[in-house]
């Protein structure tokens, strides 16, 4: 294995030096230069790291890359014999000793160093890690990179962080292809993806290690200690003495036509707690000015408000409620270069190519990954069973469960995933032992064959049986509470709403002194959404959990929106709710 990774690694050196030395080269004021044409997934460290050439001779050499680059823009990189002289202050090594369930990702976010960093301070990590193992930890002082570029009266700030992406592979992609179009070896995913080889098939999702870059031209003045940019995300919003803020709900107030009462009480509910939490940011010395608008549920209404004049400065736009209006406010947002925030349930496709949309609810697809990455490190010794569904529209929560089972980070030997279907399931039944049935499906119909099924098949078993579904199943008639008690029945939630907790009742009890009223769930929502964004991008500061939603945001790929990762994983235990744990990387 040593040896084949070695040939790998050349061949992926013979591939790029090929790359470059087919390159056009073109002749301008006597100098030479290859020219590059960006692909979809290059960055300027990527070209940088290419050619061989430090990136502010790229900058320098092609006026307008301050602003990034672009799919299919031409540039030209000079053709010159030195090397690259940039390397962060390593401080004093670090030693870790592995715990169970621990990952190489994981533990590269403790210490704030790349993967790539503990490999090469430590090669036998390229097979995987095992429990016990000593671990050389590189720590470094600066995070970031950052280089001055002298151009006409002005310098240009180029600052490059370490990320990490997960990518969905396509049915044309091979891992060669992904390495040359997000410019990393081959090695490295392989590396990070703990690949023995290079096969992966459509469907995969592989992490690919990038680096975001921020480019900023500013006044040349007295020079002055630089300070450490902001990520990307942050910088969206300029720092102010005062924002704006508006919030879009469906009130309804003039009633009308699309006038619907429940639609309305949700909207008041929103509003009600997301004005505690605006209550609770004044505390904290967020100086706003919070405009509340009637959206109704019309595309017409929504423009009429965008349009007024105090649009042309707003930093932050929550709302509404619905998914279709969410997307032509994205799109509005996209185009002002204003944030904006999902805050219920939305349509994915909302977050392609706008980095302005935050999505506070996860997707189904991120539940069942996280409900993958529980039973994954359940300490409990479970069969897992996966049931494929019938219904089409199921078919994805099937892939993005089986997806993160199998290609999740794991130390040791991965526990065997059984794949069936509704028809055969009940001979994977074990009659002494314990089985966990997974059946990702948002269908009653299919939910009650399923349950029926199961219960007519396990009356001779002695051994327990788990059944993991959605968090719909509680809303179906079909599967009744006690059929899903007997069957330990567990689901993937966004949130946990529990009056029983500290924080909900320490909520309740201001709801109920400002408006003499019980803290309904749509109240917490809004209390969380408002609280946890405006304190991240306008105090910039770290939130605290929320009182039922603990946000964690994601982007999902370079220049697409963010998306909430964080999810409860909740079973139904002696017909009551509880909580299990919570599938968020980052806690």
């Amino acid at each position: 294995m040593k040896y084949w990774s070695l040939i790998i690694f050349l061949l992926g050196s013979i591939q790029l030096f090929a790359q470059i030395k087919d390159a056009e080269i073109e002749e301008k004021d006597g100098n030479k230069y290859y020219v590059h044409i960006v692909q979809a997934g290059n960055s300027l460290w990527g070209i940088h790291n290419l050619y061989n050439v430090n990136v502010d001779d790229i900058v320098a050499t092609n006026p307008g890359v301050e602003n990034g680059v672009k799919e299919g823009q031409r540039l030209l990189i000079p053709i010159i014999d030195k090397s690259i002289a940039i390397a962060p202050t390593m401080t004093p090594e670090i030693k870790h000793v592995v715990k169970a369930q621990e990952t190489m990702y994981g533990i590269s976010k403790k210490y704030g160093v790349t993967v790539e960093q503990i490999i090469a301070a430590n090669p036998s990590t390229s097979k995987g890690l095992k429990l016990g193992q000593e671990l050389i930890i590189p720590s470094m002082d600066a995070a970031k990179i950052i280089t001055t570029i002298p151009l006409p009266n002005k310098n240009v700030i180029i600052s490059f962080s370490d990320t990490i992406i997960d990518h969905l592979v396509l049915a044309h992609e091979t891992l060669y292809s992904i390495s040359k179009r997000f410019m990393v070896p081959v090695v490295d995913l392989q590396s990070m993806n703990e690949l023995k080889n290079s096969k992966i098939r459509p469907g995969d999702i592989i992490k690919i290690p990038i680096k975001n870059e921020k480019l900023q031209k500013t006044e040349v003045r007295v020079v002055k200690p630089i300070d450490s940019p902001k990520d990307n995300i942050t910088s969206l919003i300029n720092i102010k003495n005062e924002y704006s803020i508006a919030i879009l709900l469906p009130f309804f107030l003039d009633k009308g036509k699309g006038y619907s009462e429940s639609i309305s009480d949700v909207a008041t509910q929103f509003y009600m707690g997301a004005q505690l939490a605006i209550d609770s940011l004044n505390e904290l010395g967020l100086k706003s000015k919070v405009y509340i608008y009637d959206c109704l549920n019309d595309t017409l209404s929504i423009k009429e408000i965008l349009d007024k004049k105090e649009f042309d400065h707003m930093d932050l736009i929550i709302g509404p409620l619905f998914s279709d209006k969410m997307t032509f406010v994205a799109k509005w947002c996209k185009i002002h270069s204003v944030k904006y925030v999902c805050p219920v349930a939305a349509n994915m496709e909302v977050l392609k190519g706008n980095p302005y949309v935050f999505a506070a609810i996860p997707s189904d697809i991120t539940l069942f990954e996280g409900a993958a990455k529980y039973l994954l490190n359940n300490p409990e010794q479970h069969q897992i069973v996966l049931v494929k569904p019938i219904n089409e529209k199921d078919i994805a929560l099937y892939n993005s469960f089986r997806s993160a089972y199998l290609n999740s980070p794991f130390i040791g030997t991965r526990p065997k995933l059984i794949e069936t279907n509704l028809q055969d399931f009940k001979t994977f039944i074990k009659k002494d032992g314990n089985t966990f049935f997974v059946v990702p499906t948002l269908d009653e119909v299919t939910a009650k064959k399923f349950m029926n099924s199961l219960v007519a098949s396990s009356n001779n078993v002695t051994g327990t049986i788990s059944v993991f579904g959605t968090k719909e199943w509680l809303t179906y008639d079909g599967v009744s509470i006690s059929t899903k008690n007997k069957f330990n029945f567990h689901f993937s939630a966004p949130n946990d709403f529990n009056y029983g907790h500290d924080s909900t009742k320490k909520l309740a009890k201001k709801y109920r002194k400002k408006y003499g009223a019980d803290l309904p769930k749509m109240a917490v929502q809004g209390f969380d959404v408002v609280l946890y964004f405006c304190v991240k991008y306008l105090l910039d500061q770290k939130p605290g959990d929320g009182v039922m939603s603990d946000i964690n945001m994601v982007q999902k790929g370079i220049g697409n929106g963010y998306e909430n990762n964080n999810c409860f994983i909740l079973k139904q235990q002696d017909f009551e709710i509880i909580k299990l744990m919570e599938t968020n990387e980052s806690k």
